[in-house]
């Protein structure tokens, strides 16, 4: 074996040990919710398949058909607080609802789509937030 060798597989075993926790680690991002029109203020990162109880009281529980449970948020601070939001994920969709548990209107909004502002009808009115990807 050269130097080159050597060096070689060192910076490979350096380069794995800097990687793996990174790839165990790694979360996917579906959608961003703001405080704030114009992507303003303090946000929140919701992972794909997840949902976010904002208001309502006591965490509400949800019922999954699949066996899998969707990732549960419960974040009582941000009821009535979404002014703006960002759907990253490939293949997500936002649903904002009025009311905790999807109750009350709701609203749907596509993937790669980002609403500087939700709208005077919907502004500072969210309780409850699906993020739901499709598998890519």
């Amino acid at each position: 074996m050269t130097i080159t060798d050597v060096m070689r597989a060192a910076l490979g075993v350096v380069l794995a040990a800097l990687l793996i926790p990174l790839a165990a680690d790694a979360r996917e991002t579906g959608c961003i919710l703001y405080e704030h029109r114009d992507f303003g203020g303090v946000y929140w990162e919701m992972e794909r398949n997840s949902y976010m109880q904002m208001g309502g009281g006591e965490p509400i529980g949800v019922a999954v058909s699949h066996g899998e449970s969707p990732i549960g948020y419960y974040e009582p601070s941000w009821n009535d607080h979404v002014s703006s939001f960002d759907v990253v994920g490939p293949g997500c969709t936002l649903i904002l609802y009025e009311h905790a548990g999807g109750w009350g209107d709701g609203a749907t909004f596509t993937s790669d789509v980002g609403y500087t502002y939700v709208g005077d009808a919907w502004n500072d009115q969210a309780s409850w937030a699906d993020c739901n990807c499709i598998d890519w």
